[in-house]
């Protein structure tokens, strides 16, 4: 005896066939809520991303979507529900899988970006108002890389001086030292290079 399970199961097999063999209508049929959320998810990355990596984006979004009927399941919920899910994360692998490139692990640069931003707002390095935590991140270009090291390390990764000086080779003090010099040079970058922060956001 067939079960209703069974039943169910050939009845979605067969809506999963006929979604595939007609995917480019359905894909039409989505396609406002596609365009509508990759723009979300492009409007989220840094300017430069956006210009280079948009339509690459895009692209991946609408072939995450065809593969994303190839396993839904209606009883589980609703297909747009499931599809915008699978788009999300397909959006967020492109990004890590670019891993040479400029845009490496955007979503994780986003993060400590972000971090450090705060971290130097808690630390009231820079008094004025800072609107874009690029601009912050973006005076990491005035240091050199030990400067660099002790900065990512202390702020973004909360480390302590003794444990980024066994990391580079330091003493406790001079990874004090370090940093505080660091941070100045920082501090008088985002003064001295205000325009930056504008370019940033055109």
């Amino acid at each position: 005896m067939v079960s209703k399970q069974d039943i169910e199961d050939r009845i979605i097999n067969v809506l999963r066939e006929q979604f595939l063999k007609y995917s480019d209508e359905v894909l039409d049929t989505y396609q406002n809520k596609i365009n509508s959320l990759v723009r979300w998810y492009v409007s989220k990355l840094p300017a430069h991303v956006k210009k280079s990596e948009a339509d690459d984006i895009a692209s991946e979004a609408k072939i995450a979507f065809v593969d994303s009927l190839k396993t839904w399941d209606p009883r589980k919920g609703e297909l747009w529900t499931f599809v915008s899910v699978r788009l999300k994360g397909s959006m967020q692998d492109y990004l890590r899988k670019r891993g040479g490139d400029p845009v490496a692990g955007m979503q994780e640069w986003i993060s400590s970006a972000a971090h450090l931003y705060l971290a130097f707002n808690k630390q009231i390095i820079y008094h004025d108002k800072i609107d874009d935590v690029l601009h912050v991140e973006h005076a990491m270009e005035a240091l050199d890389e030990k400067e660099k090291a002790v900065i990512d390390g202390y702020y973004k990764k909360d480390k302590t001086f003794k444990d980024i000086g066994k990391d580079i080779g330091l003493s406790e003090s001079q990874v004090s030292r370090i940093c505080k010099e660091a941070t100045t040079k920082m501090r008088c970058y985002l003064k001295e290079h205000p325009e930056e922060d504008k370019q940033v956001r055109e």
